[in-house]
């Protein structure tokens, strides 16, 4: 029984031992390539907020009535092929948008921020990993737009949800994504209004008045990307509970709908998606980037 005891207790250790290396190793690796990961990380930055300028600045010639149609972030990257160079810039954007996906599941990971393994920071670390992976998802779709010349086809969103609805239990997992999605909403828009998005930045060579209208621009962006979230998280909610996919909306939907109040409204929400892309490059330039724990 002892030489069981013990035989369990070195396994034990050498398992610890072998995770203890394993960790080490990958810790070792990436600050080993932390300099090429920050400015990944940074250029990643940068091609989110290419993405969203491009989205709020349709958005916004919707309001104006100067024509086009509201779109989500696949369609802001589908115009942007069809610009000049179009195919050029989605390659750049295709390695942006994985250099931002990286950083995210870095984030998620090895915990470089110090979230650490409290409810609190896991459920943040966890909302790190879902990011991530929503911009691979993202950057895939932009490699196969530059590589076909053309968007690829896909399933539209409310198929996907009737799909979901059809799974043992998707009532209850739609429902949860779409309370998750509006929580998270809140929580940026507590955000904007407190200023607390701020902390990651660092704007020490401005000018008070300039790092001012920085704040400003951030809170305007933060704030609408909030309430774009927090409307499509209360749509999959509702979908959920009346167990139907109608009514379900992405961004596109949820701006579609809002030009339906009023061109007012929907300007106000498009020139905040704007300020988020402005707030993005903000970042690409400004914030504090810490690669590995």
């Amino acid at each position: 029984m002892a030489n069981l005891k013990e035989v369990g207790s070195g396994l034990r250790d050498a398992g610890t031992q072998a995770v203890q290396g394993v960790e080490a190793g990958i810790t070792q690796g990436v600050e080993h390539a932390a300099p090429g990961l920050e400015a990944l990380a940074r250029f990643g930055y940068a091609s989110k907020g290419a993405v969203y300028g491009t989205t709020g600045l349709l958005a916004l010639n919707l309001a104006l009535g100067r024509g086009g149609q509201a779109t989500d972030t696949q369609g802001a990257l589908t115009r942007i092929q069809d610009l000049p160079l179009g195919g050029v810039l989605i390659w750049l954007l295709v390695v942006g948008l994985v250099g931002y996906a990286l950083w995210q599941l870095l984030r998620a990971l090895l915990d470089p921020e110090r979230h650490g393994a409290a409810p609190g920071g896991l459920v943040k670390r966890a909302g790190y990993a879902l990011s991530s992976v929503t911009n691979f998802a993202l950057a895939y779709f932009a490699y196969r737009l530059a590589a076909q010349g053309s968007a690829p086809a896909g399933q539209g969103q409310g198929d996907i949800v009737r799909q979901v609805l059809e799974w043992p239990g998707g009532q209850v997992l739609l429902g949860l994504a779409g309370l998750a999605l509006l929580g998270f909403g809140g929580v940026q828009v507590a955000h904007a209004l407190s200023g607390k998005f701020m902390r990651r930045v660092a704007l020490r060579d401005f000018a008070a008045r300039h790092a001012s209208a920085v704040k400003r621009v951030g809170q305007a962006g933060v704030a609408a990307r909030g309430v774009v979230l927090g409307a499509v998280g209360a749509s999959l909610t509702l979908g959920a509970w009346k167990g139907s996919a109608s009514g379900v909306r992405d961004t596109a939907g949820v701006l579609t709908r809002l030009r339906d109040q009023g061109d007012g409204l929907l300007g106000i929400v498009a020139l905040g998606t704007l300020c988020y892309g402005v707030w993005c490059v903000v970042q690409a330039l400004y914030r504090r980037i810490k690669i590995g724990p």
